[in-house]
């Protein structure tokens, strides 16, 4: 029988990175929109205008669909008896569905890789980020495979022994 159900929040430390980073670019354009502007490029100022415009969307869009949620404490990741849940991207995925769980590391964040058993719309490999998940990642890709494990009553030996 798998453990009780486990829920990961959003973390709040991946969002305010992004929203530092896109407020730094969006004040970078700003003082490049308004110098343009004050020695008559006219065109420039435009061009310059529409990215600090869509940057303010960007902004938007990453408070409503990552800072609120982590702030508010929303689930990003669930574990329970039937599979697994991103709702981050909405995927739910269903233990018996999965051959193999993998972590990929990559520059900035890793992603867990679940091997499923046949091609879903996803593909035959379906991957989820961590960016957005609180916690570090080698600690969650462990939680996330030996839930899989108790599950699905997988019994792994360790290299380490």
């Amino acid at each position: 029988m798998p453990p009780e159900v486990i829920q990961i929040p959003y973390s709040k430390k991946s969002g305010y990175a992004g929203l530092a980073v896109l407020l730094l670019l969006m004040l970078f354009l700003l003082k490049t929109t308004v110098t343009n502007y004050l020695v008559h490029d006219i065109l420039g100022a435009s061009i310059f205008g529409v990215l600090v415009l869509f940057i303010l969307f960007l902004l938007g869009l990453m408070i409503i669909t990552r800072l609120i949620p982590a702030f508010k404490g929303e689930v990003a990741l669930e574990l329970d008896e039937n599979g697994v849940k991103d709702y981050i991207r909405n995927i739910i995925l269903d233990w018996k569905d999965i051959e193999d769980i993998g972590l990929r590391p990559g520059r900035s964040t890793a992603m867990l890789v679940f091997e499923l058993k046949f091609d879903s719309d996803f593909g035959k490999q379906v991957f989820v980020s961590l960016r957005w998940v609180e916690g570090k990642d080698q600690d969650i890709f462990k939680t996330v495979l030996n839930y899989f494990d108790a599950a699905e009553g997988i019994e792994r030996i360790d290299e380490d022994e």
